[in-house]
């Protein structure tokens, strides 16, 4: 039996994104966004194809693309959650942190279970100085998922902006000690802040 066109168009919809799949879990980002752009061409309609889009796009630091991206995503379906958390994240890259926060707590509303999208939160009102709010968030991504590093580093760093130095000290000790290899940068940064630590305790004991 032939193949109908619309199986064959399917057919390589699922190729293309697959490969672009491939390619962004190999950090391989021009080649994903080829790979998803393809797919495009033959499937503009599916919002999964276009949230990933906006994650590559996001790596390569193109964020305002990756944000276009998103909202297409989210034009096609307005429940997607993990396209509300990513359009987030690249808000809050170019410093749209308000913006960013409405995006988190629209995927929260979608899926509250998402210790992602707390982290994600905790982070932009890190970077907004809003620490006791921060550290709230980083709590309840770690109430979820104990074993999110990223969670436990901000946790780290919202303890001690709030002067809260040998808590602070004990989860950075922790968080250096579980850090997967990926995270290197964040892991050298807790470091500096660790020793930073120890210094001030040491200078008010």
């Amino acid at each position: 039996m032939v193949d109908s066109p619309e199986e064959n168009v399917l057919e390589k919809v699922l190729y293309w994104t697959r490969r672009g799949n491939e390619y962004f879990l190999k950090e391989e980002y021009h080649e994903a966004l080829f790979s998803y752009d393809r797919a495009l061409e033959l499937d503009e309609n599916t919002s999964k194809i276009w949230d990933n889009r906006g994650v590559v796009l996001s790596s390569l630091g193109w964020h305002s693309q990756a944000i276009e991206s998103f909202e297409i995503a989210l034009e096609l379906e307005a429940d997607n959650s993990r396209a509300w958390s990513n359009m987030g994240v690249s808000l809050a890259a170019t410093l749209r942190f308000e913006e960013a926060l409405n995006c988190f707590n629209r995927a929260l509303e979608l899926d509250p279970e998402d210790d992602e999208v707390w982290n994600n939160k905790g982070s932009a009102l890190f970077s907004m100085a809003r620490y006791p709010e921060a550290l709230e968030n980083f709590k309840k991504a770690l109430h979820i998922n104990p074993d999110n590093p990223q969670a436990l580093a901000g946790k780290g760093s919202a303890l001690r902006f709030l002067g809260r130095y040998k808590e602070a000290a004990e989860v950075l000790e922790k968080f250096i000690a579980r850090a997967p290899p990926e995270l290197a940068h964040m892991k050298e940064e807790a470091w500096a802040m660790l020793l930073e630590i120890r210094l001030i305790m040491e200078r008010e004991d």
